[in-house]
């Protein structure tokens, strides 16, 4: 449960690892040299040397959740060799949640003010968009059967295990919260998942006519197949509130875990070192 996914920029390399990058990278992606720093020097890193259009340097790092702060700060300043110039591109936090089942934690998300959210399938499994934008991502997905797809050792650790799902937040670029390298233990104290919010599991409202009930059973299909953050989405603001107060009713005993509080504590723990086993990508 912790950082998924870290990519830093700087203006500055050092001397020893710009040789190496003119000596054996290769043009890729908008860089004049990308060098897979795993198989030349054993470090969890992918660097990319001279950008194009702003001659910035960016170093992508690899299995982010097993490392830990402090070994990244060590790459980084290795690398880059000016940790007071370096900033983040792009920043990933997750949590995981065992035993809890997707569809019941994902249908019920909602965030008023996000516009482009989607529930896609694969073969890897159902992916629930609740924002999608791009530089503000937040996403819930079944991380077992992804894990079950790829065929990842990780999987025989959850033998006999049910649900595993995770809901993970992306920030990039300007969607970055905190772009300061020097200043990533901030995220400890920020809410990385603003406006999310849960409705209790809705069932279909007592005593409707017969034609009421079947417009409720209808809006309820919908909210199991889309989710409660795309259907409400196709209707107005106004709409959407007559039609839930219309039609539906929430179970008053329904409990779900407090995502935000989880998120903090993920966060806190990565930061300060504390990488819990099980960890996989």
């Amino acid at each position: 449960m912790p950082a998924d996914k870290l990519t830093l920029l700087c203006p500055r390399l050092s001397r020893q690892f710009e040789k190496i990058a003119d000596r054996k990278g290769k043009p890729k992606a908008g860089y004049s040299r990308f060098l897979d720093l795993r198989s030349e020097c054993k470090l969890p890193t992918f660097l990319y040397h001279g950008g194009f259009y702003n001659d910035i340097n960016k170093l992508e790092f690899i299995d982010v959740a097993h490392l830990g702060l402090s070994r990244i700060t060590e790459l980084a300043d290795e690398i880059f060799g000016a940790l007071w110039a370096t900033r983040i591109f792009r920043i990933d936090w997750c949590v995981d949640l065992l035993g809890v089942p997707l569809m019941d934690l994902a249908l019920y998300c909602r965030i008023p003010f996000a516009q482009n959210c989607s529930v896609e399938r694969s073969r890897s499994g159902v992916t629930v968009y609740l924002r999608r934008s791009k530089d503000n991502v937040l996403l819930v997905y079944d991380r077992l059967a992804r894990l079950k797809s790829t065929g990842a050792p990780l999987v025989k650790i959850y033998d006999g295990k049910d649900y595993l799902t995770r809901v993970e937040v992306q920030f990039r670029g300007g969607g970055v919260p905190i772009r300061r390298f020097s200043n990533i233990r901030k995220y400890a104290r920020i809410d990385l998942l603003p406006d999310l919010a849960f409705w209790k599991l809705p069932l279909k409202r007592h005593g409707l006519r017969p034609i009421e009930s079947l417009a409720a059973e209808g809006l309820l299909n919908r909210i199991q197949n889309l989710g409660l953050q795309a259907t409400s989405k196709t209707f107005s603001s106004q709409e959407w509130a007559y039609l839930t107060k219309k039609f539906l009713q929430q179970r008053p005993e329904r409990e779900l875990p407090d995502l935000n509080e989880l998120m903090r504590k993920s966060t806190w723990e990565w930061l300060n070192d504390r990488v819990r086993f099980p960890r996989g990508r």
